[in-house]
């Protein structure tokens, strides 16, 4: 049994609460929850809620990885002997199914059922919170239309006979091409929501925000009616919150030295989303004070993350990014919203994980602007197959810029990092069979083969051994016990039934 405590003054209180459900369900399964899912949802609780849980972790870990989440209070974790529960329930004339239901700790107050109902079969009466999507009936018509297509082109090809020409063959299979592209834009479709259901939730918070600190806060949202994949809308809420915070309380300046300098009494915020190719782009951008890149070297030189020279050669950008370190806080005095070092390395390690970036633009005394781009879909993308030794992986095709060749010979080391001046620019290089310690791999090449991909502003050549070519690949998880495997962000299962690796860019540099 899992008890959760939310912040007094905890701001999207069901946005919290089921990023803490997802963050449990990387590892086991919710069985039941108090109050039910709904309840949670609609916000009506209070600032706790309790989650019967099945997993293989311990108590202590549990505790952990949930206290990771900002906005949490505390968590209990209490070991439930389920076999003991359903022998003590059978001993009383009870079913199995019926045992979560009438009984769920001695030490827990009971409380009245939830919504939820055991589903009929299952094993000790689990139930699991139900992800839905709402669907227009168009696109369900659609969808049908060509399920209807394709069984269509699999009678032809059935009563094709191997004496009947290539041609018709190959038109076949053309026409089988043309249908499952078009279904699996259609299956695409299906998957997407608008953003507006996340961004719904935003202007409450600001008001309470603007309400504690005294100040006067405008939110202005734009393009609501931008979709991206469902499994995306559900993971952005929390770095959404962390940057819209970040923006009122460390970028906006109170009423009194806004008007003083002569700025507009009220702050704005802007929360924009906009499509881009075939990516989504999130804006959160202020009009206050901007980042005070000074501030930051001397809050990075102090806490020992860099020194002094190093500082001297960065540049605004690199000195920005390191807002993003862990721990890492500009603020003097520790509040409710500032200081305790949780933040922004939260929004980095959550938008990477969906294979996204994040870029910041600012300007001192003009304000700051948060750029968040997203992949349409995490479900199938066009990727990259390359040979490492004699494996096969794949690399996204939206984080490759180009592909070269280089001279081994060319190749400088800096500080311990392996170079080479292309198109008059320092090109950092990652041998990628070594990251990933692919065996038998190409070591004594004269013309090395390198995939320039970029992450922001940063590009790093990727040294691989043979191109095989673009393809479309359906994206698997690994599973919950290979979850966090560094620079792997899933598999796919290629034509001939074999498994490629798909690398992840973004956690290479």
């Amino acid at each position: 049994m899992v008890r959760v405590a939310l912040r007094e003054n905890c701001m999207l209180k069901a946005a919290r609460s089921f990023i803490v459900f997802n963050t449990l369900e990387q590892f086991g399964e919710v069985i039941k929850s108090h109050p039910s899912a709904e309840d949670i949802e609609d916000e009506n609780f209070d600032t706790s809620f309790e989650l019967l849980y099945l997993t293989k972790l311990d108590a202590e870990t549990i505790k952990r990885e949930i206290m990771n989440i900002s906005e949490v209070d505390y968590v209990d974790a209490v070991l439930v002997n389920i076999a003991t529960m359903i022998q003590e329930a059978k001993n009383q004339g009870l079913k199995e199914a019926e045992v979560v239901s009438e009984r769920k700790m001695a030490d827990i107050p009971q409380h009245e059922k939830s919504e939820e109902s055991p589903k009929e079969g299952a094993a000790g009466g689990k139930t699991k919170t139900s992800k839905t999507v709402r669907v227009d009936i168009d696109r369900l018509d659609n969808l049908m239309n060509l399920v209807s297509e394709l069984i269509i082109i699999k009678t032809r090809l059935e009563d094709l006979d191997s004496s009947e020409s290539k041609q018709n063959m190959s038109e076949a299979v053309e026409y089988l091409e043309r249908i499952t592209t078009s279904l699996h834009d259609a299956v695409m479709k299906v998957r997407m929501v608008p953003v507006e259901r996340t961004f719904n939730r935003f202007p409450r918070m600001v008001r309470d925000l603007a309400k504690d600190l005294g100040k006067s806060i405008k939110l202005d949202m734009s393009g609501e009616e931008t979709e991206v994949d469902r499994t995306v809308i559900d993971e952005i809420g929390d770095p959404l919150i962390h940057l819209i915070r970040n923006s009122i309380d460390h970028g906006i300046e109170s009423m009194e030295q806004r008007v003083r300098i002569g700025k507009p009494e009220s702050g704005t915020v802007a929360l924009r989303a906009y499509p881009d190719g075939n990516t989504v782009v999130i804006e959160i951008e202020d009009d206050g004070n901007g980042i005070n890149t000074q501030k930051v070297a001397e809050k990075a030189i102090s806490r020992g993350l860099i020194t002094k020279s190093e500082a001297d050669n960065m540049s605004q950008t690199e000195i920005v990014n390191l807002l993003f370190k862990p721990g890492f806080s500009t603020a003097d005095v520790i509040t409710d919203l500032s200081g305790r070092g949780v933040g922004l390395d939260v929004v980095k390690t959550k938008i990477e994980a969906l294979g996204g970036i994040v870029e910041v633009q600012t300007e001192l005394g003009v304000g700051s602007k948060f750029i968040i781009r997203l992949p349409l879909t995490l479900a199938i993308i066009q990727a990259l197959m390359v040979n490492l030794g004699q494996e096969r992986y794949a690399l996204p095709l939206n984080n490759i810029r180009i592909i070269t060749t280089i001279k081994s010979s060319s190749i400088s080391r800096i500080q311990n990092q392996e170079v080479v001046l292309y198109r008059n620019q320092t090109l950092p290089l990652i041998r990628l069979p070594q990251i990933l310690e692919v065996p038998n791999y190409l070591v004594d090449q004269e013309n090395l083969t390198v995939v320039i991909v970029k992450k922001g502003n940063q590009e790093a050549g990727l040294i691989i051994d043979n191109l095989i070519g673009q393809q479309e690949i359906v994206i698997k998880s690994l599973g919950k016990y290979l979850t966090g495997v560094k620079a792997i962000a899933g598999a796919t299962i290629l034509g001939n039934g074999s498994v490629a690796l798909i690398v992840d860019p973004n956690q290479l540099f």
